[in-house]
Protein backbone atom coordinates (compact mmCIF):
# COMPACT_ATOMS: atom_id res chain seq x y z
CA UNK A 1 0.00 0.00 0.00
CA UNK A 2 1.25 3.49 -0.79
CA UNK A 3 2.21 5.73 2.25
CA UNK A 4 1.36 8.95 1.97
CA UNK A 5 4.46 11.31 3.15
CA UNK A 6 4.39 14.67 4.73
CA UNK A 7 7.18 17.52 3.85
CA UNK A 8 9.27 16.62 6.64
CA UNK A 9 8.89 13.17 6.38
CA UNK A 10 9.72 13.38 3.14
CA UNK A 11 12.90 16.14 4.04
CA UNK A 12 13.93 13.95 6.74
CA UNK A 13 14.21 10.87 4.06
CA UNK A 14 15.86 13.22 1.66
CA UNK A 15 18.29 14.30 4.12
CA UNK A 16 18.97 10.78 5.27
CA UNK A 17 19.99 9.53 1.68
CA UNK A 18 21.96 13.03 0.76
CA UNK A 19 24.00 12.22 3.75
CA UNK A 20 24.44 9.07 2.55
CA UNK A 21 25.55 8.59 -0.22
CA UNK A 22 28.01 11.78 0.01
CA UNK A 23 29.10 10.16 3.05
CA UNK A 24 30.43 7.28 0.84
CA UNK A 25 31.74 9.11 -1.72
CA UNK A 26 33.95 10.99 0.97
CA UNK A 27 35.07 8.29 2.85
CA UNK A 28 35.66 6.29 -0.77
CA UNK A 29 37.64 9.53 -2.18
CA UNK A 30 39.60 9.84 1.30
CA UNK A 31 40.99 6.46 1.54
CA UNK A 32 41.75 6.09 -2.02
CA UNK A 33 43.68 9.51 -1.99
CA UNK A 34 45.43 8.00 1.25
CA UNK A 35 44.37 11.15 2.95
CA UNK A 36 41.99 8.56 5.50
CA UNK A 37 43.96 6.96 8.80
CA UNK A 38 42.44 3.79 9.72
CA UNK A 39 40.96 5.55 12.77
CA UNK A 40 39.19 8.17 10.72
CA UNK A 41 38.11 5.90 8.01
CA UNK A 42 36.53 3.56 10.89
CA UNK A 43 34.87 6.44 12.37
CA UNK A 44 33.29 7.82 9.68
CA UNK A 45 32.39 4.80 8.39
CA UNK A 46 30.52 3.69 11.50
CA UNK A 47 28.51 6.95 11.44
CA UNK A 48 27.81 6.20 7.50
CA UNK A 49 26.74 2.92 8.24
CA UNK A 50 23.99 3.56 11.00
CA UNK A 51 22.77 6.18 8.62
CA UNK A 52 21.94 3.46 5.86
CA UNK A 53 20.70 0.74 8.79
CA UNK A 54 18.01 3.80 9.71
CA UNK A 55 17.18 4.71 6.35
CA UNK A 56 14.13 1.67 5.82
CA UNK A 57 13.20 2.45 9.26
CA UNK A 58 13.13 5.84 8.73
CA UNK A 59 11.06 5.26 5.20
CA UNK A 60 8.80 3.04 7.36
CA UNK A 61 8.14 5.83 9.56
CA UNK A 62 9.31 3.93 12.78
CA UNK A 63 9.50 6.59 15.44
CA UNK A 64 12.38 5.45 17.58
CA UNK A 65 14.16 5.64 14.09
CA UNK A 66 14.04 9.23 13.66
CA UNK A 67 15.86 9.56 16.93
CA UNK A 68 18.37 7.55 16.62
CA UNK A 69 18.76 9.80 13.39
CA UNK A 70 18.90 12.94 15.44
CA UNK A 71 21.73 11.95 17.88
CA UNK A 72 23.81 10.25 14.49
CA UNK A 73 24.00 13.79 13.16
CA UNK A 74 24.32 15.27 16.64
CA UNK A 75 27.67 13.01 16.73
CA UNK A 76 28.80 13.85 13.56
CA UNK A 77 28.27 17.81 13.91
CA UNK A 78 30.41 17.40 17.28
CA UNK A 79 33.11 15.46 15.55
CA UNK A 80 32.96 18.17 13.27
CA UNK A 81 33.38 21.03 15.18
CA UNK A 82 35.90 20.08 17.32
CA UNK A 83 38.78 21.64 15.96
CA UNK A 84 41.34 18.92 14.27
CA UNK A 85 39.14 15.83 15.22
CA UNK A 86 41.59 12.61 14.04
CA UNK A 87 38.75 10.87 12.17
CA UNK A 88 37.64 14.05 9.90
CA UNK A 89 40.71 13.79 8.00
CA UNK A 90 40.34 14.77 4.39
CA UNK A 91 42.70 16.56 1.57
CA UNK A 92 42.23 20.31 1.17
CA UNK A 93 39.82 20.73 -1.48
CA UNK A 94 37.56 17.71 0.04
CA UNK A 95 37.95 19.16 3.60
CA UNK A 96 36.31 22.14 2.76
CA UNK A 97 33.53 20.82 0.68
CA UNK A 98 32.77 18.39 2.98
CA UNK A 99 32.51 20.62 5.78
CA UNK A 100 30.06 22.95 3.78
CA UNK A 101 28.11 19.37 2.96
CA UNK A 102 27.99 17.69 6.06
CA UNK A 103 26.62 20.90 8.69
CA UNK A 104 23.85 21.41 5.59
CA UNK A 105 23.02 17.81 5.84
CA UNK A 106 22.94 17.53 9.38
CA UNK A 107 21.18 20.32 10.07
CA UNK A 108 18.79 19.31 7.66
CA UNK A 109 18.35 16.39 9.43
CA UNK A 110 18.17 17.36 12.90
CA UNK A 111 14.74 19.36 12.03
CA UNK A 112 13.31 17.39 9.60
CA UNK A 113 13.66 14.50 11.77
CA UNK A 114 12.21 16.08 14.49
CA UNK A 115 9.38 17.78 12.87
CA UNK A 116 8.62 14.32 11.93
CA UNK A 117 8.78 12.55 15.45
CA UNK A 118 6.86 15.21 16.28
CA UNK A 119 4.12 14.68 13.47
CA UNK A 120 3.93 10.81 14.14
CA UNK A 121 3.70 11.43 18.03
CA UNK A 122 0.01 10.12 19.35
Amino acid sequence: MATNYTCNQTGAIAANVGSGMWGLAALGTGIMTGATPATAATMFGIIILIGWILLPLIIKLVRPAFIIGILNWIVALVGLSTSGSPWYTFTAPLFHLSYLVMYLASIAGIYFSYKSYMELKK
